[in-house]
């Protein structure tokens, strides 16, 4: 079997603190697949930043559109030191979707002809820092290295898109989504798009989307959300009904699946929990007793369940009557907890539970696939 051969199915989940990456291979076990957890592309990003500010150097950064967090708070930490930071309008999304709150914060926005003049003119007094939640380039160099070549039978990615809301609250935004996919009783693998036909308000996935496309060339590709994915890895393999809960470092996501469909969802940022909060946060939720009027003045996104599904998961008297399922790299967060959990360790490895829903997704939407 040649290396090309050996290359199938390519699953990269992108987190706040980490990228997971899953490659199946033809005749092998999940348990045997290619896996890669990295720093993820805003930690490496934020890095470069912090070494710019540590010289003293302008930063140039520009790209597409990418998360925020870890180069956000580079970006501040460098500004704040007196430093130059400039960036392209599509880069500079990834700190907030209102230009002028960019611009507020003292980083300059150029176009990318201005700043390849800035790179040339400021020699070692500038430096590039790129954007981008995926680096393909670097992903197929870094397979290349272990003798797997590129040639995918199908592209999925995953990262967490707020959506577009210059004007508005991203968290209602994100939230909205969520809200629509109660209401309409989606089944959970509805939740990923098609590459090529992601909605315009989700702006950091239609990046990733791009770049998906390009890696799988004309082989499926498929995009979603980091929650959903992890959600849908932990689901049970009989796929029955369950409380789902991903603790991410960004991120705090549970999801009542019922018959396959998403029939609630809990959303919180994972910072401002503790595990009495957590535990008090998901009784009241199940029970219909937890609003997003509630969990947005507490920083958080929405709590919201089907109108069927109040007490579907625990009755009044506390007893649970559904599988409560624990991932994520932060689930530790309810270590010691006496709720009735099991923590989720799809094919023996929890970092890669996304890219495990990522693989289900991509097998629920194109059959045959292996």
């Amino acid at each position: 079997m040649t290396p090309a051969d050996q290359a199938g199915v390519l699953a990269v989940d992108v987190g706040a603190g980490t990228t997971d990456i899953l490659l199946t291979r033809a005749g092998e076990t999940l348990e045997n697949a290619v896996k890669l957890v990295v720093p993820s592309a805003t930690q490496v990003a934020g890095a470069r930043i912090r070494a710019a500010t540590a010289c003293g150097q302008t930063v140039v950064f520009r790209g597409p559109v990418m998360g925020g967090g870890a180069v956000t708070r580079a970006m501040r930490a460098h500004l704040a030191a007196g430093h130059p930071f400039v960036a392209t309008t599509s880069a500079a999304a990834s700190f907030a979707d209102d230009p002028d709150e960019v611009r507020a914060l003292g980083v300059r926005l150029v176009d990318d002809d201005d700043a390849d003049e800035l790179l040339r003119r400021g020699h070692r007094a500038a430096v590039e820092v790129r954007s981008g939640d995926l680096d393909a380039e670097a992903l197929t160099q870094a397979l290349r290295l272990f003798g797997v070549e590129p040639g995918f039978t199908a592209v999925a990615v995953a990262v967490q898109d707020h959506g577009y809301a210059p004007h508005g609250s991203n968290r209602v935004l994100r939230f909205s989504l969520w809200e629509k996919a109660i209401a309409a009783g989606q089944p959970i693998d509805r939740l990923f798009h098609e590459a090529d036909a992601v909605p315009p308000v989700l702006t950091r996935l239609r990046a990733a989307a791009d770049v998906a496309r390009g890696l799988a060339a004309d082989r499926p590709s498929l995009v979603g959300d980091t929650g959903p994915a992890a959600l849908f890895g932990a689901l049970p393999a009989d796929g029955g009904d369950a409380v789902l809960v991903n603790v991410g470092n960004g991120h705090t996501v549970c999801l009542l699946a019922l018959e396959g469909r998403v029939a609630g969802v809990f959303e919180h940022h994972t910072r401002c929990l503790d595990r009495a909060g957590l535990e008090s946060q998901l009784r009241r939720w199940l029970a219909g007793d937890l609003g997003s009027d509630e969990v947005r003045a507490d920083r958080g996104h929405g709590a919201l369940l089907a109108a069927d599904a109040a007490d579907v998961a625990v009755d009044r008297g506390g007893r649970w009557r559904l599988p409560l399922v624990v991932t994520g790299p932060r689930r530790d967060l309810l270590t010691g907890s006496r709720l009735p959990l099991e923590f989720a360790a799809p094919h023996g490895d929890m970092m890669l539970t996304g890219c495990f829903g990522l693989l289900r997704a991509l097998r629920a939407r194109h059959e045959g696939l292996a």
